[in-house]
């Protein structure tokens, strides 16, 4: 008898009345589709999927045995992609999530109970019938949802599941112990992860806080992917926060130590550190300790974007930056200066602005020639320009500067100060170091006779509306100023100390405030420089008088009555009205 006349014999026998016949039916089906040559044959046959998928859905709840079986031939078709489009035309995805749920509510009732016989002499008996019960869900589920899995390859189906609670499934299934079931679940999650709909649901559905068991068991497979749902679930603030409450970090930290978690882990850690608030429990860790020893012993000249990107999150904190030696700092400058790493640059000048630890200011302070050096001679390079900039602006140097005003590097900074010609974000360092120089008296009389301030103010001239600009040329004429330096040139300019004056009333509150201490200054060397800026303060806190009386102005200029003139009839005010009563 061929395989035809054999397949015949076995669909006749889902038309019994009786399970028996068609569970010894549905195993032997499953023996011919666990063939590949056989399954051409199976998927052509005319009444195969119909009658076997009728059958899956009306006799599932009569036997768990008939429906693993038959759940196993469509587990073998689904792992086809091609053969996907059949199986949604026989509702084999609807089938299955019933399967699912009525399995699910099977074990409730089951265990609920359990819970009432507690103490009784049944109990235990009841025990026994639960577990075999979860023996074979077990199984069933882990079929059942591989054929899920693989049907979600197509979006539309996969969205509806979801509608169709299959997340809420999935982490049920989370409370379960079989291995297999666990990957199969955890693999689901992972794939659903992506989509923001399911994200959102997942940490709704505290999906993180169930994942927690899989830090503390013993499983490498679990554990991987444990961390690979987390890292896409952390892409969402609130899922970043669920992780830090649960204790997450300290675990997730020590996977740093183990090579076959490094990298999921690293970008996991790089995901929290988005947060300030959470950045600061990191502290608490050793993560900084083994960010640097990762760094510096990095393989490659440029170290790894994902790695440099958590270090560089992590040097915004001074509780993590206080975690690293001078030595362990002295030699990720030399890696930097040595490799031109732009953001092993940037990581530096991250912990040379938040270390509270004076002696990485001193260490700093022994590359400066290094750093002044690379500016110098690398100036095309545009990144590391902008880092080493940032980080000259951060050394306390104070009377050093004079000593390095060389002419090459003054030079240097009026290049980088041409607006058009160079970088927005490159001329704002500048101006923020040469404020940080001019901090210094005799460095800023030195920077002024080298006509930086009107550099400086030709910058301000051109990018006046641009609020960074305007703060930054603010902060750095006081500091001339403060030395009483560059006075004469600034009161001399009419147009700049007019821009000035009007920003007394700006919104931006930086501005407002910078605008108010440069103006203090010099107006002690200007008598009619006050007066203008009492006229620009009465301005600012009268001005809705001063706007009434205007549209009063206009008012009267088109010949229309005044408001107050019907209420008093057109009759003119008597001027002694106002007069006190000395009667």
């Amino acid at each position: 008898m061929d395989s035809e006349d054999i397949l015949e014999k076995l669909l006749e026998s889902f038309y019994d009345e009786k399970i028996e016949p068609k569970k010894e039916a549905a195993k032997k089906i499953l023996g011919l589709a666990a063939r590949q040559e056989n399954l051409e044959l199976l998927i052509s046959h005319e009444q195969f999927l119909s009658t076997i998928s009728r059958t899956l859905r009306d006799e599932h709840k009569k036997s768990t045995e008939l429906t693993l079986y038959l759940l196993c031939v469509f587990y073998i078709i689904s792992n086809y992609l091609d053969f996907h489009q059949i199986l949604s035309e026989h509702q084999i995805g609807d089938i299955t999530m019933k399967i699912i749920e009525s399995q699910i509510q099977r074990f409730d009732l089951r265990y609920a109970e359990l819970m009432e016989k507690q103490g009784q002499p049944s109990q235990l008996q009841e025990l026994r019938k639960l577990n075999l019960m979860i023996a074979k869900q077990e199984k069933l589920f882990y079929v059942g949802f591989t054929i899920l899995m693989n049907m979600a390859e197509d979006p539309i189906i996969e969205n509806k599941m979801r509608k169709r609670k299959i997340i809420t499934f999935l982490l049920r299934m989370l409370e379960r112990n079989n291995f297999y079931l666990l990957i199969v679940t955890l693999l689901f999650l992972k794939k659903l992860s992506i989509v923001n709909e399911c994200k959102m649901q997942m940490v709704e559905e505290n999906c993180i806080r169930k994942l927690k068991r899989f830090f503390s068991a013993d499983n490498n497979v679990l554990l991987q992917l444990s961390l690979g749902v987390l890292k896409n679930l952390s892409f969402d603030s609130e899922a970043r926060l669920q992780i830090e409450q649960n204790g997450f970090i300290p675990d997730i930290v020590k996977m740093l130590k183990i090579p076959n978690y490094r990298f999921v882990s690293i970008i996991l850690l790089y995901l929290l550190t988005l947060d300030d608030k959470i950045r600061l429990t990191f502290g608490f860790t050793e993560c900084m300790t083994l960010i640097i020893k990762l760094m510096l012993h990095f393989p490659e000249p440029i170290i790894g974007k994902e790695l440099i990107a958590l270090a560089v999150n992590l040097s915004t904190s001074s509780r993590n930056v206080d975690h690293i030696t001078e030595q362990e700092f002295q030699q990720i400058v030399q890696r930097a200066i040595t490799n031109s790493d732009t953001l092993l640059f940037r990581f530096v000048k991250g912990v040379i602005e938040n270390s509270t630890n004076p002696e990485i200011q001193t260490c700093a302070k022994g590359f400066v020639r290094h750093f002044m050096k690379l500016l110098v001679t690398q100036g095309k390079e545009e990144d590391i320009k902008f880092e080493i900039i940032g980080i000259m602006s951060s050394l306390d140097l104070q009377e050093n500067w004079i000593k390095l005003l060389n002419e090459p590097f003054i030079e240097f900074l009026h290049n980088n100060l041409v607006v058009g010609m160079v970088d927005d974000d490159i001329v704002l360092e500048t101006m923020m170091l040469i404020s940080s120089i001019a901090s210094q008296q005799n460095a800023a009389e030195k920077l002024f006779k080298s006509r930086i301030l009107n550099t400086v103010t030709q910058v301000y001239t051109e990018k006046g509306d641009d609020d960074e600009f305007i703060v930054q040329y603010l902060y750095c004429l006081h500091q001339f100023l403060f030395h009483k330096i560059g006075i004469s040139l600034i009161l001399e300019q009419d147009e700049i100390l007019f821009q000035i004056i009007q920003q007394l009333n700006d919104k931006n509150k930086k501005i407002k405030q910078m605008s108010e201490e440069v103006l203090d200054i010099l107006r002690e060397y200007d008598q009619e420089l006050c007066e203008k800026i009492k006229e620009t303060k009465f301005s600012e806190y009268n001005q809705l008088w001063i706007e009434h009386l205007n549209e009063q102005e206009l008012m009267l200029q088109d010949g229309a009555d005044m408001a107050f003139e019907d209420e008093y009839e057109g009759n003119e005010l008597d001027p002694k009205m106002w007069d006190s009563d000395n009667d």
